[in-house]
């Protein structure tokens, strides 16, 4: 496994995708270990261009991708997710964790709405009733990605007139458990919260050789 000093220079989704698979997990912005996260490794030609797809287009394609580490972007392989979930949901159900006082009452709300499809973010906001920007639904959401419940599926964007994409594109949120149920079950068989969150730790120091176990902790809370 290649270490932070050795990532190339990312100028294609394919590239990301091989260097996600490889190393598990990479944060998309810069990070508080120097040197590990996308934005340090890409390609300055496609961090924003009009003339081809960069990073901004690669987010659905490319593994496991939310609000993940600290509440920030990052790309994650499946199989790491699976391990991630393990250690963020620490045995709990989200019914559970609601019931211990870790989620908000909300979140029982996004979650239900979930259950029976997938959603865009303004029609879930709506259906919530989270209309408005101070609503707190953006912290909601993030915190259910950060737990492991609910990930963005794609992102969908608006055209103009010419038929020319514009905007950031919405979000479109499904639950985890329905695209990798069966790999999370599985770390979960195999492995304690516990574990799970020391092998997240050692991967951290695998990759970025420089980085303490405790800087490594601090990254992926």
């Amino acid at each position: 496994m290649i270490t932070i000093d050795e990532f190339p220079t990312i100028s294609t989704k394919e590239q990301l995708e091989a260097l996600v698979n490889e190393i598990g997990f990479l944060p998309f912005f810069t990070s508080v270990i120097p040197g590990f996260s996308l934005r340090d490794h890409v390609d300055p030609a496609v961090w924003f261009t009009d003339d081809a797809e960069g990073p901004w287009e690669w987010k659905a394609d490319v593994g496991v991708y939310g609000k993940l580490f600290r509440g920030k972007a990052v790309f994650m392989s499946p199989e790491w997710y699976a391990i991630l979930a393990c250690y963020r949901r620490d045995g709990y159900d989200y019914e559970g964790m609601y019931e211990d006082g870790f989620l908000p009452h909300d979140a029982l709300a996004v979650m239900a709405e979930l259950e029976k499809e997938s959603v865009i973010s303004t029609d879930l906001r709506a259906r919530v009733g989270l209309n408005y920007k101070d609503s707190g639904f953006d912290k909601l959401i993030n915190l259910l990605q950060m737990k492991c419940f609910v990930i963005p599926t794609s992102f969908e964007y608006t055209f103009d007139t010419k038929g020319n994409r514009y905007g950031w594109g919405l979000a479109r949120y499904t639950l985890s458990d329905r695209k990798y149920g069966a790999l999370i079950e599985a770390a979960e068989a195999r492995m304690k919260p516990a574990e799970a969150k020391e092998a997240l730790i050692k991967q951290v120091m695998r990759i970025c050789p420089g980085a303490t176990a405790k800087l490594a902790e601090r990254l992926i809370k």
